[in-house]
């Protein structure tokens, strides 16, 4: 008795050196990981509009119809760039998208991709982004044969873009 008593005060020490260990980790990492976060989204955002000086913020009207807009801009001339973030296969797919006031997508970059490679990273190609370009982001979409179950989130996230679009920011 005395024995395991000793083991379980030993395990509980061991597990809160740890658990602080863990906890000053993150608290060392948090904002180095934000920051780092904040630079990719900027370098994407000037990927999509090059000429643009700034990019203004939106607030979002979370509900769960729009569950999957992470972030909005607003660019020039009625143009706004959704970041979206959408699940796949496995991780699912961060991007961004931008949809003109006629509802017309102006451009489509991914952030970040966790599906299959070779198969559902296919979302972040050009062959993939040439077929989004101009098209109505309200309307019919094609999705990448045999990356459906990554392409189709990314056709419903760009959808529901559309949909916020016309609810809130006409």
């Amino acid at each position: 008795m005395k024995k395991i008593l000793h083991l379980t005060i030993f395990l509980a020490v061991i597990a809160a050196i740890a658990g602080g260990a863990l906890a000053f980790a993150n608290d060392v990492t948090a904002p180095i990981i934000e920051k780092n976060a904040l630079a990719s989204e900027q370098k994407n955002l000037k990927k999509l509009f090059p000429d643009a000086d700034s990019f203004q913020s939106v607030e979002v009207k979370k509900n769960e119809k729009y569950a999957n807009i992470q972030k909005i801009f607003a660019v020039e001339n009625g143009t706004y760039i959704f970041k979206m973030e959408v699940k796949g296969y496995k991780d699912g797919t961060v991007y961004l998208v931008a949809i003109d006031k006629s509802g017309k997508i102006v451009n489509y970059v991914v952030d970040s991709q966790g599906d299959t490679k070779d198969i559902g990273t296919q979302v972040a190609d050009q062959p993939f982004i040439d077929t989004l370009i101009g098209k109505d982001a309200s309307g019919q979409l094609d999705t990448i044969s045999g990356a459906t179950i990554s392409s189709t989130p990314v056709i419903d996230g760009i959808h529901e873009a559309a949909a916020y679009y016309a609810q809130y920011l006409k």
